[in-house]
């Protein structure tokens, strides 16, 4: 499938990686609910989520 990709134009999408994922809310990143070490973890689960997902899609594309 070919498309072309949507990006952010206004905000920086790595800050706002467990507001994008649905984990928080967006004022959940200022007003003192999470501290930056919950967002490094926040971060790392969406990674390793993301690239556990890929590998697998790209085994069951392998196996074909």
């Amino acid at each position: 499938v070919n498309f072309e990709v949507c990006t952010y134009e206004n905000i920086n999408p790595s800050v706002f990686l467990p507001v994008i994922y649905g984990m928080w809310k967006q004022h959940e990143l200022w007003d003192g609910t999470y501290t930056f070490t919950d967002w490094l973890d926040a971060v790392e689960m969406i990674e390793v989520k993301e690239e556990n997902k890929a590998r697998y899609f790209d085994s069951i594309k392998e196996e074909r």
